[in-house]
């Protein structure tokens, strides 16, 4: 057991007596609560935004708990209060409705909780119970988990450790993200360009002379005045954990985005997604949600075989899961982009394919399914 496994664990001690508590309070059924622990964002914020946008929050009173509370706490909208993760626990305590996806409290919900864990994404590589050595961690703190299609039913119960019928298929929040037109917002992501390209690397360790795999700084710059010529425009989205100083990296043509940087421009992932014309990236399920806009899909998987070896994948052949050419060097990558400009686009029909099993729905309507599910239905 690692560190943070082991901390985990302490915690899950710690947090025993609360579990006693948690059966024994009485719920407030108009209370809704929010967690993040690694920022407001991703299925968790989207959710929130859906019930904000179609005013849930005159019938519901809102508790948001996330480390990053002090951003918020100062504008917030009618009957909704941010707290930071320690207060959160109170509220947490009395609500009737609970929703995560990026850690939790190790509080088992009550008979009387309806705790939602919306996950951030439809996993490609192995996460929960079916990592190595985490085959017994209790990671079952929720009345209900989420997944993208029935094919991922068995899969999220495997990983989480919960019953198969406690895993619904409702799609990702997220996800509606790419199907809105915001004109201002998508005007300014393009800034002219006659096509985007979106970058998203997962995270890894990298040297000085890298800030994304497979190429080194000068290839950067290569990259960028081939986009020039073209008048394209690449973004690269970091993964939030990675750490890089990007004040030095300017370019004319390719815009490096990490998360505040998104956050401060009033931008997601998904704002970016739904005007790329391609997506780059490698083993993130990201590439799951964007085969709903039936684009070109690209994947930079050098180091394919370590990352099986060390980390896995959920299934054997993880490769044909993956409808795109693998790019192996900056030709590839060169050789990909103009492909997108001329129109070749030869998985198409390997995208369909796998679409259909991983994405049940494509419409958009993710937060509004879960809303009619839990929070619409009193029987809850």
């Amino acid at each position: 057991m690692d560190k943070a496994e082991f901390k985990k664990s302490l915690l899950k001690i710690a947090f025993k007596p609360l579990t006693l508590l948690n059966m024994m309070k009485k719920k407030d059924k108009r209370l809704i609560f929010f967690y993040s622990n690694l920022g407001f964002r991703d299925n968790v914020k989207a959710f929130y935004d859906f019930l904000i946008e179609h005013n849930y929050n005159e019938k519901y009173y809102f508790v948001v708990s996330i480390n990053d509370y002090e951003d918020y706490q100062f504008n917030a909208p009618k009957h909704v209060k941010f707290v930071n993760n320690k207060e959160g626990i109170k509220y947490f305590l009395k609500a009737k409705y609970a929703f995560y996806c990026f850690g939790k409290y190790p509080i088992k919900p009550a008979k009387s909780q309806m705790v939602v864990n919306l996950w951030h994404g439809t996993p490609l590589k192995r996460i929960g119970n079916l990592e190595d050595g985490k085959e017994q961690v209790d990671y079952n703190f929720f009345t209900k988990v989420i997944a993208s299609s029935p094919m991922y039913q068995p899969i999220m119960a495997d990983i989480f450790g919960c019953k198969e019928e406690d895993v619904d298929v409702l799609g990702n929040p997220r996800n509606d993200e790419m199907f809105k037109v915001n004109q201002i917002l998508d005007t300014a992501i393009l800034r002219g360009a006659r096509r985007l390209i979106v970058w998203l690397p997962t995270y890894r360790e990298f040297n000085d002379n890298m800030l994304v795999p497979l190429l080194t700084n000068d290839e950067l710059e290569d990259l960028n005045q081939f986009l020039r010529t073209k008048n394209w425009r690449m973004i690269i989205k970091l993964h939030p954990l990675q750490e890089a100083s990007l004040s030095d990296m300017k370019y004319s043509h390719i815009d490096i985005y990490n998360e505040k940087q998104l956050k401060d421009n009033d931008m997601s992932v998904y704002t970016i997604l739904r005007n790329a014309d391609a997506l780059i990236t490698d083993y993130s399920s990201v590439f799951f949600d964007y085969l709903m806009l039936d684009r070109p899909i690209a994947f930079v998987t050098e180091d394919f075989e370590e990352y099986k070896e060390k980390r896995g994948f959920i299934f054997d052949k993880p490769e044909d899961f993956m409808p795109g050419p693998i790019i192996k060097d900056l030709e590839h990558m060169k050789n990909f982009l103009s492909s997108v400009d001329y129109g070749i686009d030869t998985y198409r029909d390997d995208r369909h394919e796998v679409n259909a099993m991983v994405n049940t729905y494509n419409d958009g309507r993710s937060a509004m399914r879960i809303a009619a599910n839990y929070l619409d239905n009193e029987d809850n």
